[in-house]
């Protein structure tokens, strides 16, 4: 062998022997540090967001339970009250009360830290806005200036939380797609109890999950941000001045409880207050229970045939009629103008499935043509 053959012989075994090693990695480059980097706060950032949402959602439920300078009365100028100062419009709706005009107790027309953080950043906002908008239509009759309020302001916050509903709605769908797959995988191990089948079964969750790409907890990121908006649009809907006036089609007080005026004032027009509860409570029913439908349609495949996958469906079912229930002692207790609220989100949450549903099957139906042409090419 030549000196230039046995060179050529070394450099290529050497190379070989480095790509086949297994203890050779990739270096890592500038752009690769910089994801990483990048990765890493985005995940801190999103965790200190959901955080913080979550301490002002607390601040807020403690703060309306043990701060009476914050709570709230049906009556015009009592209670903590939001509006313009005292002379704005001339409109005693609209303005708040001069002095103890009408028993005046706690009011704010300007943004401020007096009342703490939660309704600075967040109460503060959404009061004002619908504030302006019931101000700019206040000729219009029968309260359709405080629907169309509500229905601005739910537009605004369900754009903002957008990418956390579709995100979580993503990971539900991909958990009921993965579910056969988890089925075949509890049956592998069922009745295995030793610590090293534990291990294996764990570590063939966490491989589906990945190969997947599924987030179990993404699915829960949505409940960060439920408590917080509730709040925000029971405090703004409790003490904007107007809507305490507000008749919608007069009718039904924004300001009283249904059951309140069920019990309290049945003859006197409390009846009306059944019809309410018997057009809110079906639609927030029908939010809950159409996404599951389309769900099932979606994923005839995917349901899990075997006991346990069945008792987790249960669950499931029985978590989401608890919450249901839950939710319609909410509007049957809360303010009516809650209920409205309650009504425009459900409708809110009905749309959007239904968009995400047709996005889906259209995808899949794109995805299975593609597939079967593929396949007649392939046996061609």
């Amino acid at each position: 062998m030549s000196q230039k053959s046995a060179l050529n012989f070394k450099l290529n075994t050497e190379n070989s022997s480095n790509v086949a090693s297994p203890f050779w990695t990739k270096p890592e480059t500038k752009k690769s540090k910089a994801k990483k980097v990048l990765k890493f706060i985005w995940k801190w950032s999103k965790l200190l967001l959901f955080a913080f949402f979550m301490l002002m959602g607390l601040w807020g439920c403690f703060q309306s339970m043990g701060d009476n300078t914050v709570s709230t009365d049906v009556n015009i100028g009592s209670g903590l009250e939001f509006g313009f100062n005292f002379g704005t419009t001339g409109n005693w709706i609209y303005d708040l009360s001069s002095g103890s005009l009408y028993g005046q107790f706690h009011t704010f027309s300007d943004w401020s830290l007096d009342y703490g953080p939660f309704y600075a950043f967040f109460v503060w906002p959404g009061s004002w806005l619908v504030l302006q908008i019931m101000w700019a239509t206040n000729s219009w009759v029968g309260g359709l200036n405080a629907l169309l309020a509500i229905f601005i302001l739910l537009t605004i916050i369900r754009i903002f939380s957008i990418l956390v509903t579709l995100r979580s709605t993503l990971q539900n769908e991909k958990m009921t797609e993965v579910q056969g797959k988890m089925s075949e995988i509890n049956a592998k191990y069922k009745g295995l109890t030793d610590q090293a089948s534990k291990q294996k079964k764990q570590q063939e969750v966490m491989d589906l999950y990945k190969k997947n790409n599924v987030k179990p907890f993404a699915a829960f990121e949505q409940m960060f941000i439920t408590l917080p908006i509730f709040l925000i649009i029971y405090r703004v809907v409790t003490i904007v001045r107007p809507f305490k006036s507000t008749i919608l089609f007069g009718i039904w007080n924004f300001a009283y409880t249904p059951m309140s005026q069920i019990f309290s004032n049945f003859a006197s027009g409390g009846w009306t207050y059944i019809f309410f509860i018997a057009i809110v409570i079906p639609i927030q029913f029908l939010s809950m229970k159409l996404p599951q439908r389309w769900a099932k349609k979606r994923n005839r495949n995917a349901v899990s045939s075997s006991s346990k996958g069945g008792k987790q469906m249960k669950k499931m079912n029985m978590t989401q009629n608890i919450f249901a229930a839950v939710m319609s002692l909410i509007v049957v207790f809360s303010a009516t103008g809650v209920g409205v609220y309650w009504f425009f989100n459900a409708l809110y949450s009905i749309l959007q499935s239904w968009i995400m549903h047709k996005v889906i099957m259209h995808s899949r139906s794109k995805n299975s043509s593609l597939e079967s042409k593929l396949n007649r090419l392939i046996l061609e």
